[in-house]
């Protein structure tokens, strides 16, 4: 199994991105409501975790952490292992001090993490749609600009979920202080 350390939007901004991921699944990229996923955003993946102890970090880490703003700003497409198109966050000092705290203490329960999830090299982004053809590319920028960007957004949770193939299963998730 593999594993995500994962941040979670407020109830309206979920359910906007989840409209946004049906928009996606009309034009026939694949959806990602097929792999029962939140609209999240990353903080790091890993072939295998100390779950317990994972669990454990989120509890801490959680009632340390103040919910806060994240404005999704942009489209974007990563071109390995497929296209991906993910919404792209504005990067602040404090998400990347946030991302650097959690991974520092993550990264000593966790083996294998990918390394584009590294602080040095990660990308924040909330995923649209995996494995896009070329054809999907013209519907999927003519999604974005009627959605309408920015989406300004809170982050409230934080949790842990397992995935190999869909469906993902969330393990654990805790709320950010309010």
């Amino acid at each position: 199994m593999r594993y995500a350390i994962e941040m979670y939007f407020d109830a309206a901004s979920e359910l906007q991105l989840y409209s946004l991921w049906d928009e996606f699944a009309k034009f026939g990229a694949p959806s990602m409501r097929d792999s029962e996923s939140r609209p999240h955003v990353s903080l790091a993946v890993a072939d295998s975790v100390d779950v317990s102890a994972t669990l454990e970090l989120l509890d801490r880490f959680g009632r340390s952490t103040k919910a806060f703003p994240m404005s999704l700003r942009s489209l974007g497409f990563f071109v390995f292992r497929g296209r991906i198109a993910y919404l792209a966050p504005k990067v602040t000092p404090e998400l990347l001090a946030l991302h650097g705290d959690f991974f520092s203490q993550f990264s000593v329960l966790a083996s294998r993490i990918w390394q584009h999830y590294e602080p040095a090299v990660w990308v924040p982004h909330c995923t649209l749609a995996i494995g896009l053809l070329p054809q999907h590319l013209p519907p999927a920028f003519g999604a974005c600009e009627a959605f309408g960007l920015p989406l300004d957004c809170r982050v409230v949770e934080i949790g842990l979920t397992e995935f190999e193939l869909p469906p993902v299963k969330r393990l654990h998730v805790v709320p950010f202080i309010a």
